[in-house]
């Protein structure tokens, strides 16, 4: 087993609490009012809402998280983020899957 902490004194962007080749899990802090730029993944990447609202954004939809809502995207899909009313918080997962997973 292995335990990562988040550094608390990260406020805004990310804060890298595991990274290898094929997988990472960040903490990334949004503060009110500020958006995280439309960006696109090469590994599947998994967001959990873990403090405050936040609005995420496909090309294709818009959905509105909050503490223990959770989205997963493909690779490759563009999307973005914003925390428009209070300071918001996400985990963000990213791996690559095996080919024979689906």
């Amino acid at each position: 087993m292995q335990v990562f902490s988040s550094n608390p004194e990260v406020t805004e962007g990310p804060d890298r609490l595991f990274s290898k080749k094929y997988y990472s899990l960040v903490r990334l802090a949004i503060p009110k009012g500020t958006q995280i730029k439309r960006h696109r993944s090469m590994m599947t990447v998994t967001v959990v809402a873990i403090k405050g609202e936040i609005v995420f954004h496909t090309d294709d939809q818009e959905t509105t998280l909050v503490p223990g809502q959770a989205v997963l995207m493909e690779p490759l899909e563009f999307h973005w983020l914003e925390a428009p009313n209070e300071d918001g918080e996400v985990m963000v997962v990213h791996v690559v899957k095996k080919p024979t997973e689906k």
